[in-house]
């Protein structure tokens, strides 16, 4: 029992370090997928947009990265709910903040 929750934890794991790598590879080139000459005309959607770019940025990159760090940790102490829900809420707000990003832009 204890090994296939192991193995299923460190699938997991696998699957989301992925994907949070990818994220951030893909986020951190966005500036210039994104062409920053063309935003909103309006100059308020415009700041928000900025601000949730640099948000997504500047702090949702690193906790991404750090969620992906703690969840092996806190699988060791055994927090086992803690290890599966950490990375999924960072990877979630990263997300979340990077659309609402995008679609104002």
């Amino acid at each position: 029992m204890a090994r296939a929750k192991t193995v299923e934890y460190l699938a997991f794991l696998l699957l989301t370090t992925l994907l949070a790598g990818v994220f951030a590879f893909v986020w951190s080139l966005s500036p210039l997928g994104f062409g920053f000459a063309d935003g909103p005309a309006d100059p308020m959607i415009r700041k928000i947009a900025l601000a949730m770019i640099a948000a997504s940025y500047f702090v949702g990159m690193p906790a991404l990265l750090i969620g992906q760090a703690a969840s092996p940790i806190l699988w060791f102490f055994g927090q086992t709910r803690g290890a599966y829900i950490v990375p999924l809420l960072s990877m979630g707000s990263f997300l979340l903040c990077a659309i609402i990003a995008f679609l104002l832009w």
